[in-house]
């Protein structure tokens, strides 16, 4: 027969325990939220520069035409225009990554602590019941 008293004293240990995962889980969440946050942070800060960088650009003075030719005009606009986009995926690729990477932290994060809390609990379970 299983005495009153151990049993209790046991029930009360796993509580313990499993108040004790519940703690480091949070703390892992919290852990997250901040890599999340700095991540947001770093994508702001870029985007800001793209934006600096693009507005600068855009009112500065166009090259002065050294040519009245229609054509010479027409084709410098060309390759500003295709300058601009290829920049533009260029910016798009670099935000990706960095999103990418920021994400694969956070996610790290949760993960490796969800591994953790699993072994934990089982082996608060093999505690409590013998």
């Amino acid at each position: 027969m299983v005495d009153r008293l151990q049993s209790i004293d046991g029930g009360f240990g796993f509580l313990n325990e499993l108040i004790g995962i519940q703690m480091r889980n949070m703390e892992a969440i919290r852990q997250a939220q901040q890599k999340m946050l700095e991540g947001i942070g770093g994508l702001a800060k870029r985007q800001t520069e793209i934006i600096e960088g693009t507005l600068r650009r855009s009112v500065s003075e166009p090259p002065a035409a050294t040519s009245p030719d229609i054509r010479a005009v027409v084709g410098n606009q060309i390759e500003s225009l295709k300058t601009t986009i290829l920049e533009n995926q260029a910016n798009s690729n670099i935000l990706s990554e960095m999103a990418a990477r920021s994400s694969a932290e956070v996610a790290n994060i949760l993960q490796s602590r969800m591994m953790a809390a699993l072994d934990e609990f089982k082996t608060a379970l093999d505690h409590a019941i013998p």
